[in-house]
């Protein structure tokens, strides 16, 4: 049965959020990811790092919303037993809005589904 696990974000500023994540074989691995806000694009951007925060090993994925953010890079392991994605749920919003500066944590969730 496939589990929902909210990763816990805030909105109005950059923040770091520690992560666990399946990998192959069973196994868990815990990533930090840090959240910044690309002004240009308007839209949360999410850098991948490893467990001390230490080592960039995917910087930059948008959180967008309607798409598995993770897809693109199964060849790095990283949430190939994962599925990653962003979503709004504020009243008279749709799913489909992108999370904004000052929605993010509050109408705007990031979802962890894994197997």
């Amino acid at each position: 049965m496939a589990t929902n696990t909210e990763i816990p974000t805030w909105p109005g500023r950059p923040f770091t959020e520690r992560v666990t994540l399946p990998v192959p074989y069973g196994a868990t691995t815990t990533f930090s990811l840090k959240f910044n806000w690309n002004k240009r694009a308007s839209c949360w951007c999410v850098d991948f790092l490893d467990s001390t925060a230490t080592y960039k090993l995917l910087c930059g994925v948008p959180l967008v919303t309607g798409a598995d953010l993770l897809e693109q890079f199964l060849y790095l392991d990283l949430g190939r037993n994962a599925f990653l994605t962003a979503m709004t749920t504020g009243p008279g919003q749709s799913p489909d809005t992108v999370p904004t500066f000052s929605n993010l944590g509050v109408d705007g969730h990031l979802y962890l589904t894994t197997p």
